[in-house]
């Protein structure tokens, strides 16, 4: 017993700590579970989807909210025993992290089909009004633009071709 007399107040901090961080992963199932059964209700996945978006709304904020109220708990709760800067620290370094890797996933895509835009307005490889062959697709070309080529084909639809694939394609220019 002389070990828990001389560190009454550090024992007291720790249990408090867990308690608190218990607490917050208990809130944090049940804001998931709730969050999920409101969006359920209004069936906003079904509105999305009836206006031609397809994404999982539901589960990514209801796991947004789980998620934060997690972080909450565990900010709370480490407060109690004095290593809150750490924690933010860490915290704000990691969200930093996430932030950074999500930019990049979105513009995974764009730079390439930028850089490829660049390169097709340099070389001139294909312009606007030619007829052109390349793979499966065949017609005139309505636009050239930096990340895309619009090519309206025969049948009169418009084909949309991201400009890092018109790199790589051999194109047959052709006269009509």
């Amino acid at each position: 017993m002389v070990l828990f007399e001389s560190y009454p107040q550090t024992l007291t901090n720790i249990v408090a700590s867990l308690l608190i961080i218990g607490f917050g992963i208990l809130v944090g199932n049940i804001l998931f579970v709730l969050t999920r059964k409101i969006l359920q209700s209004f069936e906003v996945e079904r509105v999305l989807a009836d206006r031609g978006v397809r994404f999982p709304i539901e589960q990514f904020v209801s796991s947004f909210v789980r998620y934060a109220t997690y972080i909450a708990g565990v900010i709370w709760g480490v407060t109690f025993l004095g290593l809150e800067t750490i924690v933010l620290y860490i915290v704000l370094i990691v969200l930093l992290a996430l932030l950074v890797g999500f930019i990049l996933l979105a513009f995974k895509d764009f730079i390439p089909n930028f850089v490829a835009g660049f390169f097709l307005h340099l070389t001139q490889k294909i312009r606007k009004g030619e007829y052109i062959h390349m793979d499966t697709v065949e017609g005139r070309v309505l636009q050239v633009d930096m990340l895309e080529t619009k090519i309206k084909t025969d049948d009169g639809d418009t084909v949309v071709v991201p400009n890092v694939l018109i790199g790589r394609m051999t194109i047959t220019k052709k006269k009509q």
